[in-house]
């Protein structure tokens, strides 16, 4: 199986991270070799090629497509030096050629949902040598070119930076909400909105993430103990640390209501220095207070500003 010889699990083990925890998608299959049933699809060498390797397959369901949304997964390890364009470039398109002879492959489809879409996959690249260089990562995907194709294919590429915003995510929901969380799909397009405790591969890539944490509270008084729920909106910001992104988040807020529909609200920011961090202490509250429509002093006082680890940083920087 070359590559694949070495098994998915493996693979994930290097990165250090519960990614598939963090997810909540369904496992379907896992290590599967499969024909290769197009002449088109060449190896590195130029060759035509075999076999395809599944190294992971999962599903979850997308309200907005109204059914399970399949995702292929496959993880590469590798030096600094190892990451090119040209590497990346022939890993998105091994991607797409796996999904072509994969997705309707005889001996696969007991592992498929009826009616699921098999037309997405997810390459993590993980730099293992701690040389990772985020500006030409990003350079070298903005100059990939991909195979013309009549049916339209996903392809969602992570580098070291998204994986670590994932782990920090996962990190943070273990330490700060005990009872787990779970993320809001607003209404869009007419759907309904629901809350579930497994994050859409959109959301996995999206600037602002909004969930929901239940926190159990307990008062007790002369004469019995009550126990009720309380929900806390919780936010990921990813964005550029700047007034313009503080209150364009808030409108999303606006939009979808959730600043009346929650009391307590967390917003977890994601830093690259210290100064941003700082920024936010000292300014994020009064950019709101200047919001075009005024924003009732209540919720203000009911917003906590915490911050994702960033590993880049020391741990002062993240208090």
């Amino acid at each position: 199986m070359g590559e694949n010889a070495q098994k998915i699990g493996k693979k994930l083990e290097l990165l250090g991270i519960d990614l598939l925890g963090l997810f909540g998608w369904t496992e379907k299959m896992r290590d599967k070799e499969i024909k290769c049933t197009r002449t088109l699809h060449k190896n590195e060498n130029g060759n035509s090629k075999r076999t395809h390797g599944v190294d992971l397959y999962m599903e979850y369901f997308d309200p907005y497509i109204g059914k399970n949304q399949g995702v292929f997964i496959e993880c590469k390890n590798r030096n600094w030096n190892d990451i090119t364009k040209k590497k990346i470039e022939y890993w998105i398109n091994e991607e797409i050629n796996l999904i072509e002879c994969a997705k309707n492959n005889k001996e696969l489809q007991d592992f498929y949902s009826e009616d699921s879409d098999r037309n997405c996959a997810l390459l993590l690249i993980n730099c293992n040598d701690n040389k990772y260089n985020e500006e030409k990562f990003y350079e070298y995907l903005s100059e990939i070119q991909v195979q013309n194709k009549k049916i339209p294919y996903r392809v969602f590429v992570a580098g070291n930076s998204m994986i670590n915003k994932w782990d920090a995510i996962n990190r943070m929901i273990k330490e700060s909400y005990h009872n787990g969380i779970k993320v809001l799909y607003p209404s869009i397009n007419n759907s309904q909105p629901i809350t579930e405790k497994y994050w859409s591969i959109n959301q996995l890539f999206s600037k602002y993430i909004f969930a929901e944490a239940i926190e159990i509270e307990t008062e007790e008084t002369s004469d019995a103990k009550i126990t009720r729920e309380v929900k806390r909106l919780v936010i990921f910001a990813f964005d550029i640390i700047c007034a313009d992104s503080f209150q364009y988040m808030w409108s999303i807020c606006r939009f979808y209501q959730y600043e009346n529909q929650y009391k307590r609200i967390d917003i977890c920011f994601w830093t690259e220095s210290k100064e941003e961090h700082d920024y936010i202490i000292e300014n994020f509250k009064s950019i709101l207070r200047g919001y075009k429509d005024k924003i009732d002093s209540k919720i203000l006082e009911s917003i906590n500003l915490k911050f994702l680890l960033n590993r880049k940083l020391n741990v002062v920087d993240n208090r």
